[in-house]
This record gives C-alpha cells, structure tokens and sequence, in this order.
C-alpha cells in the first residue's frame, strides 16, 4: 500500500493466480493486484522473468485494445516485480459482467463488442520478436516463445487435430462419425488453404474478465498470446456455447454458476460471432470451423487427462475422474451435432 500510494483498500475478489482490492490514489479509483503464494493448492515459486512477462504482456494488449477501441480496457497499469514486493495497478473500470442481471438483447450488445474489438486488433501487426506464448528476457525483452514460419506452424498444428481425433477414435469407439471425420478434414483443408498471420490476441475472455455497464465493454486481467486470430475466436465460441456450461460444477467454476446462464453465455457468443465477422459470411464460416476444431480439442484434452493420474489443480479444474468421463461422453454427442449442423 504504501509502495503503491494508495488507500482504503476494499476487497473485491480473487482469481486463480492473484487477489484484487479498490484502492484510491489522488482521488482516482484504481484496482490493486498481489499474487497468491499458493494456487491451486500448490505454492507459487517467486519467478521474476515470468511475472515480467505477465505483466507487460497485459500492458501492451491494454495500450493496443485501447488504441483501437478507446475504453475497451483500463487506460493506467503498472506493475512492480521484486522479490519482496510484486503487484499491479490499473484502472478502476467497474464490477465484473453481472449475468443474473443480464437480459438477451444486453448479452447480445456485449457479445458484438467483445467481437468487434477482437477484430479490430487484427489490423495491428505485431512488432514482436516469435510468436505463441510470451515470455521475457533481460536481453530481448518480451518475446514469443516460437521461431518457426508461421504458415508451416499452423498447417502442422492442422495435422495434430487430425492425428488427435484419431487418438479418440482408437480410444472410445463412440468417435468413430463419417460426419464427424468428413467435417474435421473440410475445416482443416480450408484452414490450410487461408493465408494467416499472428496477432495480438486474448486467450482468456471469461466473464469475470468483462467490465459492463449497459453501455461500454472493458476487457481485463487477459492471457494476451501471439497467435492467429480466427483460432482465438473459434476459441471464445467455444467456451461461450460449450465449454463453460460444461464446467459449471468444477470447483473452479461452481461460483459463478454458468449452468443457469446458458442462454445468457449462448447469445453473448451469438453476438461475438455477429460483432467478429461484421456480416461476412465466409469469415463466420472460418471461426466456427475454428471452434469445431477447439471442440475437439476439448475432448481430446479429456482423454489425456484420464490416461495420467490426476492431480489437485486438475480436479479443481476438471473434476474427479467420473465427471471427466462424463463430460467426454456429453462432448462426443455435441461434436456430432456440431458436424451435422456446420454444412448448413
């Protein structure tokens, strides 16, 4: 507190990785971060470049969201990484998305902004060394963690979802779809014939993560990666009308209680998808491909998970082993619906 210069801190919750209070600093209201010393019931070792890199990775897709849509994120974040004393300071933009309070044309509203801004970031190229994961270093700063020619990349990573599926196949004979195959093999063979490029984008927009105020969305606390854009929002589609619903009951969920807000989360992607493809068709087409292919991915993170022993950050992300092989069920049943639906 005094460090930061702040006062009358107030409480205002906690994700996995850090605690939140208000504060207020020359009459400004500001929101204070400290990392946990445990997560997820393991403790977290003090890891300077990583933090580094957390933290000026969530500065650099602040300034560029808000260079692109002014608001869309908090305009002031600093950080502050030693040792003894690590945490960080930004914006004070309101309470996080109230689903309970949310009505269908509002999610919807929400949705096509949250779209609109992903969008609107892929005219920014990137002035970054790599791509991927961001990490930093004292002599080249923040950087990807991936040094290969992208195209080459992402048409090898079309081929691990195929060797993947064939994974499930070989493991759960309730795979085994001609629809299934047949659209797993169109979408990789139209994603590999687009001409992609990375861009800053956000892997981690839950609801706790969305400011809203009826009016104006701002997007806080984000995994900003480098990556290609339609994946990412395949990827937002897919927690949004699958996924979280699907982890409702995880002890990492339980709280926010998405089962009761299906349609609330359903409309919100109906509007991402709307806002995203500004009525473009073919680039529609492109990110449910994309969250066909992050479908199964889900699935086939499953079968992992119940091919290793489980451990305590899995169960509080995924659930015992009974519910995890439930869930993989339920999720074979809802890529055959999505195949069956995708040429349509």
């Amino acid at each position: 507190m005094n460090h930061a210069g702040v006062s009358l801190p107030i409480m205002i919750g906690e994700g996995a990785w850090h605690r939140a209070w208000k504060v207020t600093k020359e009459d400004e209201e500001l929101v204070l971060r400290i990392p946990k010393k445990v997560a997820y019931e393991k403790p977290v070792p003090f890891d300077h470049d990583a933090l580094t890199a957390e933290y000026s990775a969530t500065k650099w897709y602040y300034e560029s969201v808000n260079q692109m849509v002014p608001g869309g994120a908090p305009a002031l974040f600093k950080f502050h990484v030693t040792p003894e004393l690590t945490y960080t300071l930004e914006s004070f933009g309101g309470k996080s998305l109230p689903l309970r309070e949310m009505s269908l044309v509002e999610a919807v509203r929400l949705g096509r902004q949250i779209g609109a801004i992903y969008r609107k970031m892929e005219s920014l190229t990137p002035e970054i060394e790599g791509f991927g994961r961001l990490a930093w270093t004292e002599n080249k700063g923040l950087h990807g963690t991936i040094n290969e020619e992208f195209q080459t990349f992402f048409q090898e990573k079309s081929l691990t979802h195929i060797h993947n599926y064939q994974k499930l196949v070989n493991a759960y004979p309730m795979f085994q779809n001609k629809g299934v195959a047949h659209a797993l093999q169109v979408v990789t063979t139209n994603r590999n014939r687009r001409i992609v490029s990375a861009r800053l984008v956000n892997q981690d927009v839950s609801p706790e993560n969305i400011l809203w105020g009826g009016d104006s969305v701002c997007l806080i606390d984000p995994y900003p990666i480098v990556y290609e854009p339609r994946e990412m929002a395949g990827n937002f589609m897919n927690l949004y009308e699958t996924l979280f619903r699907m982890l409702a009951n995880t002890q990492r969920y339980k709280k926010h209680q998405f089962e009761k807000y299906e349609d609330i989360l359903k409309t919100i992607a109906t509007g991402f998808l709307d806002g995203y493809s500004d009525g473009d068709l073919a680039i529609s087409r492109e990110v449910r491909g994309e969250q066909y292919l992050q479908l199964l991915e889900t699935a086939y993170q499953h079968h992992c998970l119940l091919i290793r022993t489980l451990t305590s950050e899995d169960i509080i992300r995924y659930g015992d082993r009974k519910e995890i092989e439930e869930r993989l069920a339920n999720l074979g049943d809802e890529i055959k619906q999505f195949a069956e639906t995708y040429f349509f």
